[in-house]
Parts: structure tokens; C-alpha cells; sequence
């Protein structure tokens, strides 16, 4: 299953660092690395509420490298509008770097969408190594349709196409992602129209 997006706010402390802050409660993890240099639309965590997980992304228009604020554990309960960490201010070209599509964003040809990978494992894009592939470029897919497996620590998992963002039925453009690849959270696995 496709996860949602959601934005976190922001806003400038006293010392002129920008504070990112939690848009609301819930399970925070997998935060980007101190000293890294994110942009607007850069993943900068997942986001847990109850059974419900929520990519975390920068809004546009905000760059910087992260500074302190990094939680100490995996995972850290935060509340609405707490700070998660802060962002030291960079100078113009590290800000057009930070906000360069491929650099937290998908440079995606227009009227197309990206399906991305739920979580972190291996993809795999038959059920059986003699099996034909779940989709192929020029199939069409519909919402709730089988279009691989990740594996995850012996345990296979069917992804379904869909989620916000994709329309319920598209056609496969292109396959980003080889047979038995290890992929994270947010790799590109196909492009769809």
C-alpha cells in the first residue's frame, strides 16, 4: 500500500535557524543525517499514527543543512507542531542544490506519477522466478492491482498500485526497478500516465 505525503511546517527561531516542525501526532522515524543538505520536497522522515504511515516531507521553498534536533532513538513520539530538528541557513547555490529535482524530489516527465516503494526490502517484480512479471511497460493499472513484492526479513509482501496522489487506473511508462533489487523507502519502482 501506498503511503500519503505530508508537508511539515516551519518556522524561524531567535538564533535565525529555521525550526522544522511536526504537522501532527504521532510516531516520527528514519530522520535525514546531520550536516545533510535538504530542499523543498526532500523526505525528511516517516510519519506513524496509529496503523496509518505518512511519508514526511520539507515544504517548497525551504533549504538548509540539518542541525540539532535529531532524535537519540529510532523512533520518537512527537506532538503537533513540536520540533524535530533545525536548519542551519545555506548560502544561494546550496539552496538551488538543495531544491535540484532529483534531490528529495522525482524529476518526473509532465503528466506522469511515480510509484514508489512503501518501505525498505527487496523488490521483486514476478511472484516465481518462472512466473511472468506482475505488469510490464504498456499494461494498464488499475487501483488495488498487484504490482510486485518486497521482502522484508524472509516475509514477502504484495504492493498494490495506488494512493494519493496516482489515478485509479494509469498506464506503465516505464519499470525503474530490476528483479530482486534492494530498494528504500520512496525508490522509484515505476512511472505511470
Amino acid at each position: 500500500m501506498a503511503r500519503s505525503r505530508l508537508i511539515a511546517r516551519t518556522e524561524t527561531d531567535a538564533d535565525g535557524k529555521l525550526c522544522v516542525l511536526s504537522p501532527a501526532v504521532g510516531w516520527w522515524s528514519d530522520p535525514p543525517a546531520g550536516g545533510s543538505l535538504v530542499g523543498g520536497g526532500s523526505r525528511i522522515g516517516e510519519l506513524l499514527q496509529l496503523t496509518q504511515r505518512h511519508e514526511l516531507l520539507l515544504p517548497e521553498g525551504v533549504a538548509g543543512r540539518v542541525a540539532d534536533g535529531l532524535p537519540a532513538h529510532s523512533r520518537s513520539a512527537v506532538e503537533y507542531g513540536q520540533t524535530l530538528f533545525r536548519l542551519a541557513p545555506v548560502d544561494a547555490a546550496e539552496g538551488e542544490a538543495a531544491a535540484a529535482p532529483g534531490h528529495g524530489q522525482l524529476d518526473l516527465p509532465s503528466g506522469t506519477y511515480a510509484v514508489v516503494a512503501p518501505t525498505d526490502g527487496v523488490f521483486y517484480r514476478r511472484s516465481a522466478p518462472d512466473q511472468e512479471p506482475f505488469v510490464d511497460v504498456g499494461d494498464e493499472v488499475a487501483e488495488g492491482q498487484p504490482i510486485g513484492l518486497i521482502e522484508v526479513m524472509k516475509t514477502f509482501n504484495q504492493i498494490a498500485y495506488g494512493g494519493m496522489g496516482l489515478p485509479q487506473r494509469a498506464r506503465v511508462l516505464e519499470v525503474r526497478c530490476a528483479d530482486g533489487t534492494e530498494v528504500s523507502a520512496g525508490d522509484l519502482l515505476l512511472i505511470v500516465k
